[in-house]
């Protein structure tokens, strides 16, 4: 990839050759003439002969409106290329808007439960309270086919 240049020029149809040659088509598309036709058309600046002659013109005006067609586009391209993309490639002043963002998905399973952590430390003992006295008591409890009897003596006190 290149820069563009400032300024429209026509690509070259043909290259000089040696004195006297015949007009040839070659490999790169290029036709190589004689260095007398050669010379007599870099000499050339403008096509107003060929307007300004009724012969030429009458013979040549169908094929003056394609060129003048053709180099309206051409203008019209190089003008676009300028504006989108600046002279150098490598400073492209066109990047194109970002593109809107797609839908949500579907939101995904619950991942494993996490390791437990290590047991923090064991608190502090807390304040002794004061004595207490709580009478003895009896109980029951049946569970399944057995029942469990239970009692209780005295308790003096707690801490």
């Amino acid at each position: 990839m290149g820069n563009i240049n400032e300024n429209i020029r026509g690509k070259k149809l043909f290259k000089e050759g040696s004195s006297g040659q015949k007009a040839v088509k070659g490999s790169d598309g290029k036709i190589t003439v004689s260095k007398e036709i050669f010379n007599d058309l870099q000499g050339l600046t403008d096509i107003s002969e060929v307007y300004n002659d009724d012969g030429l013109y009458q013979q040549n005006r169908f094929l003056l409106k394609q060129i003048e067609d053709l180099r309206e586009d051409v203008e019209e391209l190089h003008a676009f290329i300028k504006s989108a993309f600046g002279r150098d490639y490598t400073q492209a002043s066109s990047k194109g808007a970002k593109g809107d963002t797609g839908a949500t998905g579907p939101q995904g399973p619950q991942g494993a439960t996490g390791a437990t952590g290590a047991t923090g430390p064991a608190g502090a003992d807390g304040k002794n309270g004061s004595d207490a006295s709580v009478s003895g008591f009896k109980g029951e409890k049946t569970v399944g086919k057995e029942t469990w009897t239970f009692e209780a003596g005295l308790l003096k006190s707690v801490k």
